[in-house]
């Protein structure tokens, strides 16, 4: 049986294997950031000396750009993380063993303490490349939600649309007309929120129940997706997505 001391050291042993020897000083922010652009383009030959086996990589964007510099200044002791930042978002790599990117992105966002918004993926060093644009479409995705982190699995349905843009295209014409009439999106955002409860979407919005549910007659009409069938929900959820998702302010890798 394996104890909790067992399991203590076994992850003492993982992080010792993961951890990056030889990396570039902390001062040389430059050095550091060149190297996160290349590991994250794909552009790694195996050549580099000190680098861990896999990383965590974690995409990020704020809502302002001395939020966005907290994170660099938060992680700027840390000799593990290296950090490719832009204006208002970037990357973070961090040595990291399989399944515990979670964690680890999680730890990060609460000694932030700030509204940042952030996602995570783990791969080895050769599958890093593929790491960035999953997190990046996954940031898409999450930055028309509550910050906060996010993995693929949590935004599968949206994921799935965005990277089919003929897809995408066709459901920001279904919701146009939704989007155009203010009290109509509040409404179906509220209600999308509430997972489809009218009571609770109705309160939400304070308005009387009756007046959302003639709301949501009117967005039946004009999409032809009954908002209170679950499926066509996650379809107009998802449509919502498409018309809204922004180009996140993420630095260029290559």
């Amino acid at each position: 049986m394996t104890t909790v001391l067992d399991s203590r050291l076994l992850g003492d042993v993982l992080r010792d294997i993961l951890r990056p020897f030889g990396l570039p000083p902390v001062e040389d922010v430059a050095t550091r950031r060149q190297l996160a652009r290349t590991l994250l383009s794909g552009r790694d030959n195996g050549s580099f000396d000190g680098l861990a086996l896999a990383y965590a990589v974690i995409a990020f964007c704020a809502s302002t750009e001395d939020d966005a510099a907290q994170v660099q200044e938060t992680l700027r002791d840390n000799a593990d993380a290296l950090v490719l930042d832009g204006a208002r978002g970037g990357y973070v790599l961090l040595p990291c063993a399989q399944d515990g990117q979670l964690a680890l992105a999680r730890d990060l966002h609460e000694q932030l303490g700030l509204d940042v918004w952030m996602s995570v993926a783990w791969a080895p060093r050769r599958d890093l490349a593929a790491a960035r644009a999953t997190a990046e479409d996954v940031l898409r995705v999450a930055s028309c939600r509550a910050p906060g982190v996010y993995e693929l699995r949590n935004v599968l349905a949206d994921f799935a649309v965005l990277r089919q843009s003929h897809v995408a295209e066709r459901l920001v014409r279904v919701i146009e007309p939704v989007v155009a009439q203010q009290p109509l999106l509040d409404a179906l955002r509220a209600f999308i929120d509430e997972d489809g409860n009218r009571a609770a979407a109705a309160r939400r919005l304070d308005i009387h129940r009756s007046t959302l549910d003639h709301r949501l007659r009117l967005i039946e009409r004009l999409t032809g997706c009954r908002p209170t069938s679950p499926r066509a929900l996650l379809t107009l959820s998802v449509a919502l997505t498409a018309h809204s998702a922004p180009d996140v302010p993420l630095p260029r890798t290559h």
